[in-house]
């Protein structure tokens, strides 16, 4: 009997990637964009829509435009809204209009942007909106009546805005970093005298000291995580460095010590993200610079070498760093920005064998200087400028749209089975453990031909049924001429 020959199978398969500029909705500018936040089936950001001067306001996306939906300090200087957040059905952030300083402000598109009740406390900056059992909490300062308190922590219940007195008198307890950890709010602050900023809790009534890890000095615990059931953080014990630690709700112990050495010997984690059940972060050996490492709950390992530059020896250390920032996870890929010393700062992803440059918007040397990234509506959104270049002064931040198709097997033909009396008989299957589905039937097209110098657009297209057997996609009984000595393709449409 002869054998059918079989041509290596064909097929579109992986992630297709596109990326879009977000434009407003009349065509005029958005630059530096910053914040950006979704709420309300929206993304909210704030920028500037003068190519010259300031006016850097409260812009929303709907998905196909942008468009400025606040004004609060109609003059050329903006009203410099930050740490939007969402509360209660409302946007609440930073921001000054006309003669007054930075207070809380809140939006809704029916009443506009509009003052937070209780702004009248004097609560001036608010920074890091976080919220927590219905409490919308930050840190504000309060210099002067009615009461000097210095920078402190704040709650704003929807009426009142109500600060807390950590460090008593004028002094500032400057609490910063919060997360929330087995239901309790977390953050470093400076709580008691000569002390320094350690390790706080938040029960949503009292606020006590949770752990001191560096006695008279200060461990300034920082860049929070939740992994593995304990809570994760850089910090200095005075001993070893700026390292990884990590805390089970009672006490603070040393995970790894990566770059070991000198008391000052620091590897400083940093942007510590969970993906595949592994903690994933920025540090440096004191060997290659920052690079991306992965924690597994005992070791420390570097992932990958993402920037190959030696050590130029004459204290540069800095062109060695790839800098891993922004980790993100989405689409079961860990997303982040890096430096590969050829592309500049740019779009990077991570699939737990692999580093692979995902964008190169600004091609080149300096990198579009992506500084932010929020997933929204199921794309990956950030901000970037495709023409950066340091002798023009800082970038030129626009948001950018990544949008992922979903991943796709990659097919592969079994050898054709075929007799004089039931024709041809094809089986398909998955070659990247991605399992076939029924929806996808309608999408595998065959075809077929006899001569391989045939151009590939020539070729016959089959129009048998294909039937889902298990992980198999089968078709029986087709009735060729010349069957045995037939070549096959088989292709998975987007």
């Amino acid at each position: 009997m002869l054998a059918i020959v079989l041509l290596a199978q064909f097929a579109l398969s992986g992630s297709a990637q596109t990326v879009r500029r977000i434009t407003s909705d009349n065509g005029t500018p958005i630059r530096w964009p910053s914040y950006l936040t979704a709420h309300n089936g929206q993304l909210y950001f704030r920028a500037n829509n003068l190519p010259n001067g300031n006016n850097v306001e409260l812009w929303a996306f709907n998905g196909t435009s942008a468009r400025q939906v606040a004004e609060i300090n109609p003059t050329t200087n903006g009203s410099d809204p930050s740490y939007l957040t969402s509360f209660n059905g409302r946007l609440y952030f930073c921001a000054s209009s006309t003669g007054s300083g930075n207070q809380l402000w809140q939006y809704d598109p029916t009443t506009g942007a509009t003052l937070a009740p209780g702004s009248v406390s004097a609560a001036s900056l608010p920074q890091e909106l976080v919220v927590y059992r219905n409490q919308l909490l930050f840190r504000a300062a309060r210099f002067g009546a009615p009461g000097n308190i210095g920078i402190e922590l704040w709650k704003f219940d929807g009426t009142n805005q109500t600060p807390f007195d950590l460090f008593p008198g004028s002094g500032s307890s400057y609490p910063q970093h919060f997360i929330e950890y087995n239901g309790l709010l977390y953050f470093n602050a400076c709580g008691t005298t000569n002390q320094g900023t350690e390790l706080w809790r938040y029960d949503g009534t009292n606020i006590t000291e949770a752990a001191r890890i560096y006695p008279n000095n200060g461990s300034s615990p920082e860049n929070f995580a939740i992994y593995d059931g304990r809570l994760y953080f850089s910090a200095y014990d005075g001993t070893h460095g700026r390292e990884l630690w990590r805390f089970d709700g009672t006490n603070a112990t040393l995970a790894a010590d990566i770059q070991t050495g000198a008391t000052y010997a620091s590897s400083n984690p940093n942007g510590l993200t969970v993906y595949n059940g592994k903690l994933y972060f920025s540090a440096d050996d004191g060997i290659h610079g920052f690079e991306l490492w992965s924690f597994d709950g005992t070791n420390a390992q570097m992932v990958t070498e993402i920037n190959p530059t030696p050590n130029p020896g004459d204290g540069d250390t800095f062109l060695m760093d790839s800098s891993p920032a922004n980790l993100t996870v989405f689409d079961g890929l860990l997303y982040f920005t890096a430096i590969d010393g050829m592309h500049g700062r740019e779009l990077w992803s991570y699939d737990g064998d692999t580093a692979r440059l995902v964008l190169d918007i600004n091609p080149g040397p300096y990198g579009s200087e992506v500084s932010e990234m929020i997933l929204f509506n199921g794309d990956l959104y950030l901000n970037g400028d495709e023409g950066y270049n340091p002798a023009m002064g800082v970038p030129d931040q626009k948001v950018f749209a990544l949008s992922l198709a979903p991943l796709q097997p990659t097919l592969r033909l079994a050898t054709p089975r075929w007799s004089p009396t039931e024709g041809v008989a094809l089986t398909l299957n998955s070659a990247n453990a991605i399992p076939l589905t029924a929806d996808q039937l309608s999408r595998i097209q065959i075809f077929t031909t006899t001569d391989l110098r045939q151009p590939v657009a020539q070729w016959q297209a089959l129009t048998n049924p294909l039937t889902l057997n298990g992980s198999l996609v089968e078709t029986r009984s087709l009735t060729l001429t010349n069957a045995p000595g037939r070549f096959f393709r088989a292709v998975l449409n987007q």
